[in-house]
């Protein structure tokens, strides 16, 4: 033991010393070793990602193979099927009269239109007479300009004002009952014939499903060669509705099922765009 304590105070701060470099050349070999390690594992991701990347890529390349797959299976169902099978016609429906289609479209165009209730014709009214009172005020207050003193300034510019007033106001129109009264019978109308059509080409698509008969080649393209599996309703009234389209909008395709989208917004671009959705889901299922 060295009883000198300078020198015992030294040898324990070479020890120190030593205990702290072999502690930081520890941390380096264990930093260096981490850095590898993510080095490696950084590696090893990109080696998964790009194997995934292209894996990706692979079945995407399969899910359009079977999609070409089955489109052929299909073209090549409709064309076994046709030389032996009764085709169903959606086509033409001499049950369905003109007068129904038009019918149909003039309950539309009522409910397009925006008439007024009886509670908005009173008002417009009231507005009106209301209108009027003031414009006989103005008329009054303009004749009476002439009339007026040279020194009646106020009085002048109180009139003239009251006559300006009414001219930059504008009359409301006067409510159209009749068309109130002629919209609500053809909305009428038109709901009554609607679901009568929508009945008859309903029987006939429900008619062609129980016998198997070959589908329309614009049928088949939009809504697939059958119901998809827990789906039969609501495909069948989807379906009703695509050949009801057809028939109200003139639409003839032998391919295209609902002809090119309506750019206007109306009930026409709505049922379109309705009927395209509910096509694609099906054609998914």
């Amino acid at each position: 033991m060295n009883i000198d304590p300078l020198k015992a105070l030294e040898d324990k701060l070479d020890r120190l010393n030593k205990d702290f470099k072999s502690v930081t050349a520890r941390m380096d070999d264990v930093q260096s070793e981490a850095a590898q390690q993510q080095l490696s594992t950084t590696n090893q991701l990109r080696d998964a990602s790009r194997k995934l990347s292209k894996t990706n890529d692979r079945v995407s390349e399969l899910a359009e193979s079977v999609h070409r797959l089955e489109r052929l299976l299909v073209a090549l169902n409709r064309k076994v099927r046709a030389g032996n099978t009764e085709k169903a016609d959606f086509d033409s429906w001499p049950e369905i009269t003109d007068q129904q289609i038009a019918r149909i479209a003039a309950g539309q165009e009522a409910y397009a239109r925006r008439t007024s209730t009886p509670q908005e014709a009173k008002l417009t009214r009231k507005a009106i007479a209301e209108y009027d009172r003031k414009a006989l005020e103005a008329i009054e207050a303009a004749e009476a300009l002439t009339h007026l003193p040279p020194n009646a300034e106020a009085l002048w510019r109180k009139n003239y004002k009251q006559w300006h007033a009414i001219t930059t106001q504008v009359r409301p129109d006067l409510p159209d009952d009749d068309t109130h009264a002629r919209d609500t019978a053809a909305k009428s109308a038109g709901n009554t014939a609607i679901a009568e059509v929508r009945a008859a080409i309903r029987t006939r698509v429900e008619d062609a499903v129980a016998r198997d008969l070959l589908f329309p080649a614009w049928f088949e393209n939009v809504l697939g060669p059958a119901a998809p599996p827990g789906r039969a309703d609501d495909w069948l009234y989807t379906a009703t509705d695509v050949v009801l389209y057809r028939l109200l909008h003139r639409v003839t395709s032998p391919a295209d099922a609902l002809g090119p989208a309506p750019l206007e917004e109306g009930h026409r671009k709505t049922l379109h765009d309705r009927l395209t959705s509910e096509c694609a889901d099906y054609r998914k299922s």
